[in-house]
This record gives structure tokens, sequence and C-alpha cells, in this order.
């Protein structure tokens, strides 16, 4: 049976996690890809992981969550936020406090930043995320606009789902960052979130 390209993006999930632990190194990772979006069967896909915990008939355990790790100098102030991370799960949600600039550093690991409820402190604000290898999911306030300027190349994968002619009086956003060989999705909250899946149902 022939695969969909989301079951590919599925498998380029799995690969990723399996070089951020060191499963594989990034010469294998590279090959593994190039393998998986090559796939055009279930059976061209199963060896890619086959090798891997996550793999075909393996047992996988739950993502773990972690608190966001922030330079001193570099804290929750009137200018910026710095989310620094490595590989892991990091998520802002529900009411907290948006600066002009927030800063999202998380190379092969999944982020979810869901403005919807938080406070923003600025009308317009500069979201800049590294989710080479990794995903990223921005969710914005309906009416809400932003420009996306990002880096998605090397099997990245980049999916804009706003609008992005500013309207004055509303919420702007602008996204710049890197998605290489990753996936970075900004929507509203009625939009399917591939980076979310990636993330084990971080999105939504």
């Amino acid at each position: 049976m022939r695969v969909s390209d989301a079951e590919r993006d599925q498998v380029a999930e799995v690969l990723r996690e399996a070089a951020a632990e060191g499963r594989i190194t990034l010469d294998e990772l590279d090959e593994r890809l190039d393998a998986a979006y090559a796939a055009k069967t279930y059976a061209d896909l199963e060896p890619i992981t086959a090798d891997l915990p996550t793999g075909p008939g393996a047992a996988t355990g739950p993502v773990p969550a972690v608190e966001d790790n922030r330079p001193a100098d570099r804290r929750d102030g009137d200018d910026a936020l710095v989310i620094h991370s490595g590989g892991n799960v990091v998520s802002r949600k529900g009411q907290w406090r948006v600066p002009h600039r927030v800063e999202a550093l998380n190379k092969y690991g999944a982020t979810r930043l869901d403005f919807r409820e938080a406070v923003l402190t600025t009308e317009v604000v500069e979201v800049h995320v590294d989710a080479n290898w990794g995903s990223a999911d921005l969710i914005l306030p309906e009416g809400a606009t932003a420009e996306v300027d990002a880096d998605a190349s090397w099997f990245g994968t980049l999916r804009i789902n706003v609008d992005s002619v500013r309207v004055p009086g509303r919420p702007h956003f602008v996204v710049t960052g890197f998605c290489q060989g990753g996936s970075l999705t900004v929507r509203y909250k009625g939009f399917f979130s591939w980076s979310g899946l990636a993330g084990r149902g971080l999105g939504g």
C-alpha cells in the first residue's frame, strides 16, 4: 500500500528524535531522511526505523516535559524573552506575558507557543524560532496577522495558515527563524498542525 506525505513526515520526526538522542549520526540521519521522502510504500518505510525504539513494534515512552531554561541575563523583561532548550518539549500556553521579542531556541525539540490568552505588551511581536530538525507550532489569536520569513531548506516544512496583511489595531507577528529538516507552523486554533502531531499531541 502506498504511503502519504503525512506518514513520510511522521517517519522523519522519528529519525530526528533518534538523532537528537544520539542513536544515529547526522550522516545517517541525512541518508535515512532521503530514503523516507523517497519511499512509496509501507514496505519502503518500515526498514528505515526498524532498529530504533520508536520503530515498528517497539514500545514508546512519553516525551518528558521541561521547564523553560533561560539565561540569567535574558529572563522575562520589557524587551525580550528567551526560551532555550535542546531536543525537549517546550510549551507556553494560557495567560503568559509576551514582550516585544520572543526567541524559542529548541533545535531537535518540539516547541508550542500559544498566544491566544497571552498578554501582549506591544502591538507588534517579533518571534524568532530555531526548529532545525524539530518542530514548532505557533497559535495566534483570532484576527491577528503575521509576516513569516523562515528558512525551511533541507527537507524543512513551513505551513502558514494566517492572514499576512497587517490590520491597524490588531496584533501583528513578525516570525523569523529556521526549520531545516523540521517543521514550522503558524496558524489559528481551527487549523490542523502537523508540527503538533510531530510533537506527540502538542497541537490542537
